[in-house]
């Protein structure tokens, strides 16, 4: 079951890197394109739990910062924080309301953007604060949320948990 769940997990991070480099750059609105990656770690965090979704996150970073990014580790990092803060709240919360997710996205989103920003300017990378908020509070937010919305229920029916009832009938 394990080894399912990862061939999975790994499945997601390939078809997610070739949609966000082939596909997602027409999408663009603003300049702004949503980012999957860190609507895929909310999902797969909220369904699997806080050690699927950090080390999911922790994955799926370090593609993207090998890929994409000006410094390896940063994304990595930030997502792997993520995946695991949004695992934590998965037993509290009811997994079943599609607000959660939304609402998570919207959060993570102003976090990763916020946190990226941090990292970069401890790192010497010289990032106007003006161009900063303006990309903690942009569009991606609500892209984000309408994504978030719409996997919700493909990866309810991909990490469903199957369950016995012995009871009346």
């Amino acid at each position: 079951m394990i080894c399912v769940t990862i061939a999975i997990l790994a499945l997601i991070i390939l078809i997610n890197i070739i949609f966000q480099s082939s596909i997602l750059p027409y999408f663009t609105m603003l300049k702004y394109f949503p980012n999957t990656g860190l609507v895929l770690i909310i999902l797969v965090a909220l369904r699997k739990g806080k050690y699927y979704g950090a080390f999911f996150g922790l994955a799926l970073g370090l593609i993207q910062d090998i890929l994409f990014g000006q410094v390896i580790g940063v994304n990595a990092l930030i997502y792997f924080l993520l995946g695991y803060i949004v695992g934590l709240i998965q037993r509290v919360v009811v997994v079943e309301n599609i607000f959660i997710p939304i609402l998570s996205s919207i959060l993570a989103t102003i976090y990763y953007n916020f946190s990226f920003y941090i990292m970069m300017f401890f790192l010497s990378r010289n990032i106007p604060r003006a161009i900063m908020i303006k990309n903690v509070f942009s569009i991606e937010i609500l892209y984000n949320a309408i994504i978030a919305s719409l996997l919700y229920k493909l990866f309810t029916k991909i990490f469903i948990i199957p369950s016995l009832s012995f009871g009346k009938r």
